[in-house]
């Protein structure tokens, strides 16, 4: 009789059990169904912002929602919300919900923001019913500007779907494998970019650098990378599409091993 041992596991699998204590996996995942001919964020209301520290904001849930998404309502009670605080480490904080009003502001100020998602609802989902009830708008506590957007999706999507990601201090960002579709009427250009040096507050600044080009993209595509793509401490890493005609829909998945490192890489 073979004896597996616990070891003999891939090293992915390790990652997922959370036996690699100084690596865990993002995998990122972005759409916008309404990619113009210029170039967007491949992010579910089309932005990823990335203002310099000086900037870093408190956000909070936009006024003009459902009334059954809040507290105590059927529709999502608290949002979730992982991104970047000014000196570049990650931070997560929860929203409680507000029906049609404003929520709260969080108490941690945010440089970045990666993912939003519906951490508990009133409802108890199934494929009839989902976690929230509207779509759920997440803005700057000055009430300016949008900056990410859990929408219904058809069906009540429970999360933001943004292409885009920023590696903390003290990480380095390993991306392994992309997953790309297009509609398929039209072809699709899309560009894998980095920026590092986020928290630069003065010029010269590092410049946003072309990773990957995928160019006239008319069906859906994989991509692994044996040896991975590499994005340094303080980097963004972020996707824009476009098409060749009207608007159509894109979406990635990005496979993001972020790897700790007490100096940083």
């Amino acid at each position: 009789m073979e004896i597996r041992q616990k070891n003999s596991l891939p090293w992915g699998h390790h990652v997922s059990r959370n036996n690699m204590f100084q690596a865990h996996i993002h995998h990122q995942f972005g759409r916008n169904i309404s990619c113009p001919t210029t170039y967007v964020p491949v992010a579910d209301n089309g932005v990823y912002r990335t203002p310099q520290p000086a900037a870093a904001t408190p956000l909070r849930i936009k006024a003009g929602g459902n009334a059954a998404d809040t507290a105590n309502g059927a529709g999502a009670r608290y949002v979730r919300l992982w991104g970047l605080n000014a000196d570049g480490d990650e931070i997560v904080e929860t929203l409680a919900t507000a029906g049609a009003s404003a929520s709260a502001a969080t108490t941690n100020s945010f440089i970045r923001l990666y993912q939003a998602e519906v951490y508990t609802s009133g409802t108890y989902g199934t494929q009839a019913a989902g976690s929230h009830a509207g779509n759920i708008t997440i803005e700057n506590a000055a009430g300016t500007e949008d900056w990410a957007q859990i929408q219904l999706n058809g069906f009540p999507s429970g999360t933001t779907g943004i292409g885009s990601i920023t590696v903390p201090r003290n990480h380095v960002g390993l991306v392994s494998s992309i997953q790309i579709n297009v509609d398929q009427t039209k072809t699709t250009d899309i560009l894998i970019l980095k920026r590092e040096g986020i928290l630069d507050a003065a010029a010269p600044y590092k410049p946003i650098q072309k990773m990957q080009e995928f160019l006239g993209v008319a069906r859906s595509i994989s991509v692994k990378f044996d040896v991975p793509l590499k994005f340094p401490q303080l980097t963004d890493l972020g996707v824009l599409a476009k098409v060749s005609n009207g608007t159509g829909a894109v979406s990635v998945d990005i496979e993001v091993l972020m790897l700790e490192a007490e100096t940083g890489v």
